[in-house]
Parts: structure tokens; C-alpha cells; sequence
């Protein structure tokens, strides 16, 4: 739970003591992991998009 719930802390987009101080809420950490799924999903299919086109 704990590397759940420090995830946005560990990637720098939010500070250690906004987990725990109510800065944000539990729906906000939902709505970061959806957030970052999206986000690697996104870089996943620009990665394959650009080695498919490569030198064209």
C-alpha cells in the first residue's frame, strides 16, 4: 500500500507531506494512477510509432 500510496511522491509530482495532510484525497491518488497508465500508454505507443518510422 505504502508504494501505492507514495507513487506520485517517488515520481516528484506531489511532496511527501501532501499524502498524509489532506491536501489531497484518496480519489485524487485513484485519479493519479489513472493519470499514469494513461501517460505510460501514451509514451508505449509513441515508441513503437517512431522506431516503426525511423529513417522514412
Amino acid at each position: 500500500m505504502d508504494q501505492y500510496a507514495y507513487a506520485p511522491v517517488f515520481s516528484g509530482e506531489w511532496k511527501q507531506h501532501e499524502v498524509w495532510d489532506g491536501t489531497y484525497t484518496f480519489r485524487d491518488l485513484l485519479d493519479w494512477h489513472e493519470m499514469a497508465q494513461v501517460k505510460a500508454e501514451n509514451e508505449r505507443r509513441y515508441r513503437i510509432w517512431s522506431e516503426a518510422n525511423r529513417g522514412q
